[in-house]
C-alpha cells in the first residue's frame, strides 16, 4: 500500500503533534507517523507536567520564541477547550552570582520582563516551605507556571485529526529516502510519499536523522512524587513552580525543581520534583520505565536539604529521556541531504514549553523553506564554527 501526502511528520510527540496541527490548520494534507501510541508514556514528555517560564537563563534569545509559545498555547487551549497551562509563578533560588539568578536578571533586562527579587530574609518570610542556606536569594517571575504535557500532546494530536490530519501510530519507520520528486517513508504497512518530510523523533533522532556531525546523547532522567505530612502549604495557589540552583552549596550540582500539588488526576498524586542534570548516556531502547534502587535517594536528597517539611512517602517514580545536544541548545533546520527534509531535535530537557512555537516554525520551514521565528541561533551552522 502506498499513500500520498503533502507533508509527512515522523514523530508525533511534543513537537510533532503541534506540527501536525499547524500544518492541518493551514489546509495541508499531512500524515503523522509514530512508533508508539500517542500520547506515549515512554517518551521525553512523560511525567504529566512541564515548566514554562519567560525569564530564560539558558539564553536570552529564547525569550522571543517563548512569547510566541505562550500565545500559541492559548490558541490550542481555545481550539480544543482544554486547560493546558497554569500560571503559578516560578520562584528561582540560588546564590546571587549563580547561573539561575544572574540569568534571570539578564533575560529580564534585555527583554523588559517583569520579575521581583527577594532577599534571603524575604524568601524565608514569603515561602517558609523552603530551608535555604545563608546567602541564597530569590527571583519571582509572575508569568511562569506549568503545562500538562501528555494532555497537551493529546490535544494537539486530536486537533490535528479534527482538521484533517491522518495518523499512523505504534508503527516504526523502517527507512526513508528522497529524490527530485519527493520523499518516501517506509513502515511495516507500506510506503508513504510526500513533497516534504519533517522529523521530530526525540531520543531516536541520532538513528533516524543520519547527521553524523550533530552529537546527540540520550540520558535517563527520573521524576518523583511524594506526599508531605501536611499537604496544605504545597497546593497550587499557595505554592509556585520552583527552581533551585544549588551550585555553591557543598558539592551539589545541576538544578532542582518542582511543582505545586493539585487535585487534577492528570497531574499524578503528590508533590512532584526532579533533578535537572547531565544523566548517564544510554541507548534510548535501553531506558525502561522501571525505577532503580538509587532513584529514591535522588528524590529525597533535595527534600532533606531544601524542603524538609515536604519529606514524606514516595508515591511514584517515572522515567523520561533527555536528548542532549553538544551545547545544550535545540537544533532545528533543513536537512543537509535535501531541501525537502526538515527536523528538530536535541531539546535537552528544557524543550517541551517550546513545542507550540516549534510546531509552527517547522510548518513554515516545510511549506516555504523559511520562518518568521528567530531560530538562527538554533541552526546547524553553529556546529561548523
Amino acid at each position: 500500500m502506498t499513500s500520498y501526502h503533502d507533508v509527512i511528520v515522523v514523530g508525533v510527540g511534543s513537537m510533532g503533534a503541534a506540527t501536525c496541527f499547524h500544518l492541518a490548520k493551514r489546509g495541508v494534507k499531512v500524515l503523522g507517523i509514530d512508533s508508539q501510541p500517542v500520547p506515549n508514556t515512554n517518551s521525553s514528555y512523560n511525567g504529566n507536567t512541564r515548566v514554562i517560564r519567560l525569564t530564560y537563563q539558558e539564553h536570552p534569545d529564547y525569550v522571543p520564541l517563548l512569547k510566541e509559545a505562550y500565545r500559541l498555547w492559548g490558541e490550542i487551549e481555545q481550539e480544543t477547550g482544554t486547560k493546558l497551562l497554569h500560571k503559578t509563578g516560578v520562584l528561582y533560588m540560588g546564590f546571587p552570582d549563580g547561573k539561575a539568578i544572574s540569568g534571570v536578571k539578564l533575560a529580564s533586562e534585555i527583554h523588559q520582563l517583569p520579575y521581583s527579587t527577594l532577599t534571603h530574609t524575604e524568601l524565608a518570610e514569603q515561602f517558609p516551605q523552603f530551608n535555604l542556606p545563608d546567602g541564597m536569594v530569590g527571583a519571582l517571575e509572575p508569568e511562569g507556571g506549568y503545562l500538562l504535557s501528555e494532555r497537551s500532546v493529546k490535544a494537539y494530536a486530536c486537533a490535528a485529526q479534527s482538521n484533517g490530519a491522518t495518523m499512523i501510530t505504534s508503527e516504526p519507520v523502517l527507512d526513508w529516502s528522497h529524490d527530485a520528486f519527493g520523499v518516501t517513508v517506509r513502515t511495516a504497512s507500506g510506503s508513504h510519499t510526500a513533497s516534504q518530510l519533517i522529523f521530530s523523533v526525540g531520543a531516536w533522532s541520532g538513528h533516524l536523522l543520519r547527521l553524523p556531525k550533530v552529537e546527540l546523547t540520550v540520558t535517563r532522567q527520573i521524576l518523583g512524587w511524594v506526599t508531605p505530612p501536611d499537604t496544605s502549604p504545597f497546593q497550587r495557589g499557595e505554592f509556585p513552580v520552583w527552581n533551585i540552583d544549588p551550585n555553591g552549596d557543598d558539592d551539589l550540582t545541576g538544578i532542582y525543581y518542582g511543582f505545586p500539588m493539585s487535585n487534577d488526576p492528570d497531574e499524578e498524586k503528590g508533590l512532584k520534583l526532579a533533578w535537572h542534570h547531565p544523566g548517564k548516556p544510554m541507548p534510548p531502547e535501553a531506558i525502561k520505565d522501571k525505577a532503580l534502587p538509587t532513584d529514591e535517594e535522588e528524590i529525597k536528597l533535595p527534600l532533606r536539604r531544601y524542603l524538609p517539611t515536604a519529606l514524606g512517602p514516595i508515591e511514584t517514580i517515572k522515567v523520561c529521556k533527555y536528548t542532549n545536544s553538544k551545547d545544550g541548545h535545540f537544533v532545528i533546520d533543513r536537512h543537509p541531504e535535501s531541501d525537502r527534509v526538515h527536523f528538530a531535535c536535541g531539546f535537552s530537557g528544557h524543550g517541551f514549553k517550546f513545542s507550540s512555537v516549534m510546531g509552527s516554525a517547522l510548518s513554515d520551514l516545510a511549506l516555504s523553506g523559511e520562518t518568521r521565528y528567530p531560530i538562527n541561533f538554533l541552526r546547524l551552522a553553529r556546529f561548523s564554527n
